[in-house]
């Protein structure tokens, strides 16, 4: 997904954004692509081995991790207390218990701004709107078995022939974050606009007849009840991410940079 984001920023598709430089412990990777985004620009990106170098380069107004929860966890206060602002594409790193409140205090602390694409999914800004109201919100995500491969969550049916729609996993989505960490980050997003991780709701299906990956989100509160489905695409270089992650990524950076109409923000 990082170098999706990288190209549309080459491509002028995310405003005024702008590359200045990229890490990545991949080093082949980064190399590959600061060459890649050399072509037809002033200057190749600078490459650098440490997060603590990338927060010195001059310039530098925004930090964008499409890396894992991991990298969330291990970085995103060198980051913030850096006074630069962070995109969070794992977001199932910040419901992790406890560190929501030490990235929060650090981004205080130094001025800076952690954003959160909606990813995969729409309906966040109903979710934000009603969240003092809201009684109940479950998130259904349904993705074909390969999808859902080399998660922890999925050991036991790693080698199981899955003909039908099968209940991988039910439960809250503090629990599916650390069992799908690369699969159900949206239910982390969802939870975080809406009634909390703990209280959130997650069912994960296995389909191998799935259309894409499906997410199914249904809210109950005092202000109405709310439903959303959303049919996605994978991502042509990354099965285990929807299409719609990457576009929501790029539209994010985009009203970051870029002065103007906003619209549900």
């Amino acid at each position: 997904m990082g170098s999706e984001l990288a190209r549309a920023v080459h491509r002028k598709e995310a405003g005024s954004a702008r590359i200045i430089g990229l890490f990545d412990e991949y080093h082949l990777g980064r190399e590959t692509l600061a060459k890649e985004l050399a072509f037809g620009a002033d200057s190749e990106p600078i490459q650098v081995d440490t997060v603590v170098e990338l927060v010195s380069l001059p310039n530098l107004d925004l930090v964008i991790e499409c890396a894992s929860q991991a990298a969330v966890v291990a970085h995103s206060e060198t980051v913030l207390n850096a006074g630069i602002s962070l995109l969070v594409m794992s977001s199932g790193a910040l419901i992790l218990p406890g560190f929501m409140r030490k990235v929060s205090a650090a981004a205080h602390e130094s001025g800076a701004t952690i954003y959160i694409p909606s990813g995969a999914v729409g309906g966040i800004d109903a979710l934000r709107a009603s969240k003092a109201l809201l009684e109940e919100v479950t998130i259904v995500s349904t993705k074909k078995p390969t999808s859902l491969s080399g998660a922890p969550g999925f050991a036991e049916w790693e080698n199981k022939e899955i003909t039908e729609p099968t209940v991988i996993f039910e439960g809250s989505a503090i629990e599916a974050v650390g069992l799908f960490p690369a699969n159900v980050n949206v239910a982390a997003t969802v939870s975080l606009a809406g009634i909390g991780p703990d209280a959130t709701k997650v069912r994960v299906i296995a389909d191998p007849n799935s259309p894409g990956n499906v997410h199914e989100i249904n809210a109950v509160s005092k202000a109405g009840k709310f439903s959303f489905r959303f049919e996605n695409m994978p991502h042509e270089t990354n099965p285990k991410t929807s299409f719609l992650a990457v576009l929501a990524a790029i539209e994010t950076l985009r009203s970051i940079c870029e002065p103007g109409l906003r619209i549900g923000t």
